[in-house]
């Protein structure tokens, strides 16, 4: 399936792709995200909720190194799509009450589009190892620094020093 890359997504892509090699930074990037998804009140997030959590959990596994069945490409498209759940300054702001999730939304439904066959061969592997819990995330004690304003206008992603 080929749809249009939504806008502004190409920096958030390059920066999962850079964010593949910072353990320690996919570690944070995942537990903003799941605080995010957890805290979010949206409609349009809880639309995309249990894809969103789809994605959350392939780079749990992937972090603990449980499941690495996936190209790069596609786990850094994976990192890509919710570095821009979690920043929240993207393509529409997500203080503006209403539609700052819309964007967000967008680009979780194109990620889970293009990689549909590989999303699918993760969760067969994930439901057939029902012993094998999601791992935990530690809560790491600082933010990932992600995009500023500035970059995503320059659409040149800030490198991680972990």
């Amino acid at each position: 399936m080929s749809q249009k890359v939504p806008s502004g997504f190409s920096a958030y892509l390059r920066r999962g792709a850079q964010l593949l090699s910072n353990p320690n930074g996919l570690k944070r990037l995942v537990v903003q995200a799941a605080k995010k998804l957890n805290g979010s009140g949206s409609e349009k997030i809880k639309a995309v909720g249990e894809q969103l959590g789809l994605l959350i959990d392939l780079l749990k596994a992937y972090i603990a190194g449980d499941y690495r069945d996936i190209s790069t490409q596609a786990i850094a498209s994976v990192a890509g799509a919710v570095i821009y759940f979690v920043v929240p300054l993207d393509g529409v702001p997500d203080f503006l009450f209403g539609w700052g999730f819309i964007d967000d939304a967008a680009v979780v439904s194109y990620v889970i589009a293009q990689l549909s066959t590989e999303l699918e061969s993760f969760k067969q592997w994930r439901d057939a190892s029902p012993n094998t819990p999601t791992p935990a995330i530690e809560q790491p004690s600082a933010a990932i620094q992600l995009p500023s304003e500035t970059q995503q206008q320059d659409n040149d992603p800030k490198s991680d020093n972990d």
